[in-house]
């Protein structure tokens, strides 16, 4: 049986924006994360029509996961899981409007960054990833998150074309300064509605379809306005990779693309993200161009992780900075990819994880929230990727799901058990376990008084 415990990686980073030597230049950082964006409507990812044509030169110039997967499909827990590898249930954000406890022993990339002398900016567009509900804008010297779209009712989103030209603003004063830059750009654009953008209607490629067709009209119109948000995105992204090159910085930046979650477009009965866990939600893009360091053209097979973002990014920018006396040990659960996408060595298989729990409906104030919060022992649904086998697991219904995506990548011949079932017990009993470990793990993890004066003295605690 393969390792099936978390994979840990302790990071030890140095201690002063002084660790870096003088001679050494780290490189800058541009990550753009993209909501709502299932990996397989992007034509370098097998889709038939042609909606990224940037994104495809980027994968081109760099390396692709072609199994990257989410750890949660909402914004902001898939967000903060990103940002610190750590699972939801150990950083303690499972919903959208949860912040990063305080009292948790959690070091977020951005903080890394910046205790080494990165200059940090972020650039979000929508709700869920504001400053008040997430406190990521604590971990930024900048946090943009001027939203003045309406979406549900309220100004809570941004489109591309409003948030780029400030991203660019930002990018153009930082570049070429003695300090690298790490520079977060999030586009919501894929997001539901999917509204239809004139002049950004992907052209069809002679390409097999690997995706399910749609089954009528209203699901084919809502995918058409879903494939022209992502092409009028791409488009966006191309402003932003044109100006690393007018810039003259284009070799000494690192550029990561990823997807927070993906979107169910009508399959299984379903619209939307959240609550399932099937592949078009927890499947998602994952591209890395760093030239010169990075293997260009590469694809990469081995499912990889969200929460194996930060530790990747870690190992190719800071890790051999010179270590000062004081160091703290960052642990991360996912994995450092740098071996892979450096040298090209196929990073060991594992299992991937995912969860998701329930949610709270519409806008209920905080003292509702007994009316839709259920008792969390376990989650709604998780499950987990063992190279093409994947199990999703629901806890109240007690069924498991046990999918061979290789046979059955659209997920419709699932082998069902039910807990009569003679197996069931053992097949859970992995899960219940991983879940029960991770968030003990998480619990035990608190930040004490010295704690607390040693991530002040490292620059982390501002």
């Amino acid at each position: 049986m393969r390792f099936a415990c978390l994979v840990l990686a302790a990071a030890f980073i140095g201690a002063s924006l002084s660790a870096a030597p003088a001679d050494v230049r780290l490189p800058n950082v541009l990550l753009i994360s993209i909501d709502t964006l299932r990996a397989d409507h992007l034509s370098c990812y097998g889709y038939a029509r042609k909606t990224s044509p940037y994104i495809d030169e980027l994968a081109r110039e760099g390396t692709r996961f072609s199994r990257a997967y989410t750890v949660i499909p909402l914004t902001g827990p898939a967000h903060l899981s990103l940002f610190t590898s750590r699972y939801p249930q150990e950083n303690g954000v499972r919903r959208n409007g949860v912040a990063l406890p305080d009292d948790r022993a959690i070091v977020t990339l951005p903080q890394i960054l910046r205790s080494h002398g990165y200059q940090t900016g972020a650039f979000i567009s929508s709700w869920p990833l504001l400053g008040r509900l997430t406190h990521l804008d604590h971990y930024f010297a900048s946090y943009d998150e001027d939203l003045p779209r309406t979406y549900q009712l309220f100004n809570s989103s941004r489109y591309a074309e409003d948030v780029t030209p400030r991203a660019l603003k930002w990018l153009h004063k930082h570049a070429n300064k003695k300090k690298p830059f790490f520079l977060w750009v999030h586009y919501f654009d894929p997001h539901e509605p999917y509204i239809y953008r004139a002049g950004f209607d992907p052209p069809d490629v002679d390409k097999a379809h690997p995706y399910q067709p749609p089954k009528d009209n209203d699901m084919r119109d809502r995918m058409r306005g879903y494939d022209s948000e992502i092409y009028y995105t791409d488009h966006s992204i191309g402003k932003l990779l044109e100006a690393l090159d007018a810039s003259h910085i284009k070799d000494s930046t690192m550029v990561v693309l990823v997807a927070d979650h993906g979107e169910s477009l009508g399959q299984h009965d379903y619209v939307g993200h959240g609550r399932h866990l099937f592949e078009g939600i927890i499947h998602i893009p994952f591209i890395i161009r760093y030239p010169g360091h990075v293997k260009a053209g590469q694809v990469i097979d081995t499912p990889v992780s969200i929460i194996d973002v930060t530790p990747t990014v870690v190992d190719l920018t800071v890790k051999n900075v010179e270590l000062a006396k004081k160091k703290v040990p960052v642990v991360f659960s996912g994995r450092s990819l740098a071996s892979s996408l450096e040298y090209g060595n196929k990073p060991t298989d594992r299992w991937i994880y995912y969860v998701t729990f329930p949610g709270k409906k519409g806008y209920a104030p905080q003292w509702l929230s007994w009316i839709w919060v259920q008792n969390e022992e376990l989650p709604l649904r998780f499950g987990r990727i063992d190279d093409f086998s994947k199990m999703i697991w629901d806890p109240a219904a007690k069924e498991l799901s046990l999918y061979n995506l290789r046979s059955d990548p659209h997920e419709v011949h699932p082998r069902v058990l039910k807990d009569s079932n003679p197996t069931y017990e053992a097949d859970i009993s992995g899960l219940k376990k991983w879940f029960s470990r991770t968030e003990t793990r998480a619990a035990e993890e608190k930040l004490t008084p010295r704690d607390e004066e040693v991530l002040k003295s490292l620059g982390y605690v501002q």
